[in-house]
């Protein structure tokens, strides 16, 4: 690996780790971490443990969640190793497509997008899913390099492992296919689509035949609940995000219309998957901000172009400059982390009044992981989709709390209020209520219930 694309990698880690034991960044980070929760517990995905998102994800994260005792810096530290995989595969497919210094530029711009470095240290899926795809394009471009057929396969399979891990790195398929079909020595298109095609089988055999006879809930839970959302009068992409965005967008048309006349092959590569990207994320809906990474990684692998229109010393000072500028998203994400003191009350209450075992029904999943404790496994995702979608109901959460081992109910973010009655239902069934401040009320159950 090239010693400039190793310093990218270096800086990044350097910037990163000290933000993986922070506080909460997303509310999805608590749904994930239950989820892994329940499973290391031995409950079944789909069928016993909700989950909105397609099974890679979590698989790819239960073994180092296994062999960390369940601590949320192990699962973050999984989502970190796939973002540098991606930002090193982005320099990889670059490189091979433009030159060298064309693929230390896209690491270092990718490296430094605002809305990537945050997936890097997410417990979300959106990051680890186009990092994947990355990885799979790299695959692609050095089987093309080197006329290896077991590198295509591999490039498929990844993809798929990229799809079922969040199903926006689908807009990665088309720039793969443009690396499988353009003309190489020592090549065929025909064996390196079928290769390909090959791996992804592989792959999706693997990950969705142990699931088989919970097919009918994957379905309904992955794609029935995003299709019933679409309805619904929520999300979009904020100011903030799409100002932090604007010097990657400048940054990817520049390099791409560089390389339509100097890398014709990366300008169709990264322009397709741009394309396809703006397109999935123009019918998406609801539409969330973190969802627009996936238009911002072919855009920092277009950007990689520029560096065929200027001087190897330019761009090498543009590649310092951007992990200088590294430090902007880093302090941001350690701004957006919630500070221990906030979720203190939560967890100190949750650890007095419940004992190991106990089943705590809430909206805030984070805090309840944080005092040790787990969720009812169908309940581990209490989002305002769910809930306004009506995929999640009154009547599925009081069946929920009949269960002995369910003790307390936590409101803290508003979700679950937003069901009709469920706050006056929370008190008569949990009659001991604490107010823990900010708008968050523990209700627990009798002592002899």
């Amino acid at each position: 690996m090239p010693v400039g694309l190793l310093l990218v990698l270096a800086a990044a880690l350097a910037l990163r780790a000290p933000l993986l034991g922070g506080g909460q960044i997303d509310y999805d980070e608590g749904v994930y971490w239950q989820s892994l929760r329940a499973l290391a517990a031995g409950k079944a995905l789909f069928t016993s443990v909700y989950s909105s998102q397609p099974p890679a994800f979590l698989v790819l994260l239960l073994p180092g969640h296994l062999v960390s005792g369940g601590g949320i810096v192990a699962d973050r530290l999984t989502v970190l190793v796939l973002a540098l995989a991606g930002i090193a595969a982005a320099g990889r497919t670059a490189g091979l497509l433009a030159g060298r210094w064309a693929g230390l530029l896209a690491a270092a711009v990718l490296a430094a997008d605002p809305l990537f470095f945050r997936q890097s240290v997410t417990l979300q899926a959106d990051g680890p899913s186009v990092a994947l795809a990355l990885v799979a394009l790299a695959a692609a471009a050095e089987g093309r390099h080197r006329a290896a057929p077991p590198l295509d396969a591999a490039a498929g399979g990844v993809l798929v492992l990229a799809v079922l891990t969040k199903l926006l790195a689908a807009a990665a398929a088309p720039a793969l296919l443009v690396l499988l079909l353009a003309p190489a020595p020592g090549t065929r298109a025909p064996l390196r689509v079928a290769s390909a095609a090959a791996g992804g089988v592989v792959v999706a055999a693997a990950l969705l035949l142990p699931f088989a006879p919970a097919w009918p809930e994957l379905w309904r839970q992955v794609v029935t609940l995003h299709l019933g959302a679409r309805s619904l009068a929520a999300g979009g992409l904020d100011a903030q995000t799409v100002t932090r965005e604007v010097p990657i967008a400048v940054l990817g048309v520049a390099g791409g219309l560089v390389a339509a006349r100097r890398a014709p092959l990366l300008a169709a590569v990264g322009g397709v998957w741009t394309a396809a990207a703006a397109l999935l994320l123009a019918v998406q809906h609801p539409l969330w901000p973190h969802h627009a990474v996936a238009v911002t990684v072919p855009l920092a692998l277009l950007a990689g172009g520029l560096a065929r229109a200027l001087p190897d010393r330019v761009t090498a000072a543009a590649c310092l400059v951007a992990v200088v500028a590294s430090l902007v998203p880093a302090a941001l994400v350690r701004a957006r982390q919630q500070a221990p003191a906030v979720d203190a009350p939560v967890v100190a209450a949750l650890r007095a009044r419940t004992a190991p075992g106990d089943l705590v029904i809430t909206d805030d999943q984070f805090a309840v992981a944080l005092a040790g404790r787990d969720v009812p496994p169908e309940l581990v995702d209490t989002s305002f989709v769910r809930v306004q979608s009506g995929d999640l109901g009154v009547d599925a959460v009081e069946a929920a709390a009949d269960r002995p081992d369910v003790t307390a109910v936590l409101l803290a973010s508003g979700r679950l209020a937003l069901l009709p009655g469920f706050r006056a239902w929370a008190g008569e069934r949990f009659p001991e209520v604490i107010d823990l401040g900010g708008g968050r009320t523990l209700y627990l159950r009798p002592a002899n219930d």
